[in-house]
């Protein structure tokens, strides 16, 4: 009996297996229980932001930044909108934050860590959380006051 045979027959039907088995479970769709966790509404990212930049520097947590650049920016059913904005000096550790506005009011502003939203900005549950994905793939949750949130959520994102 050629055990080389038998070794390498195996393999074959067991990587025939596991190629069946994934191309199975991307045809079934995912249902997930969201009573525990956040659903992430992904249509509210937007690209830009209607507010003038003196309001969002303002609005910015702490000292007033001489410069912001405005990397997300998500609007809610009702019409508000988060705007995810930083700082970067020279000489000093960057900062960030998330603005909420309604019009040109500016109802809160809270520091999130630096990059924390890079790669994304939602609203989440029924409008009443903030997801973001930052540039080292961590989700954050926050209430709409900048308090984390614990809880299961599920990102699924695209970048371009």
């Amino acid at each position: 009996m050629n055990w080389n045979r038998i070794v390498v027959g195996a393999i074959a039907v067991l990587a025939l297996v596991v190629v069946y088995d994934a191309l199975q479970r991307d045809d079934e769709p995912v249902n997930r229980d969201t009573s525990d966790g956040y659903r992430i509404d992904l249509a509210s990212a937007r690209h830009e932001s209607p507010l003038p930049a003196s309001l969002l520097r303002a609005a910015f947590p702490g000292h007033r930044p001489t410069s912001l650049a405005v990397s997300k920016v998500a609007v809610d059913a009702d019409g508000m909108i988060a705007v995810g904005v930083s700082h970067v000096p020279g000489n000093r550790p960057p900062t960030a934050a998330i603005e909420l506005w309604r019009d040109e009011l500016n109802l809160r502003s809270f520091s999130v860590p630096p990059g924390s939203f890079s790669r994304g900005l939602w609203f989440a549950g029924d409008d009443d959380a903030i997801a973001t994905i930052g540039w080292d793939d961590r989700g954050y949750l926050y209430d709409r006051d900048g308090r984390p949130l614990s809880g299961d959520a599920y990102f699924a994102y695209e970048t371009g």
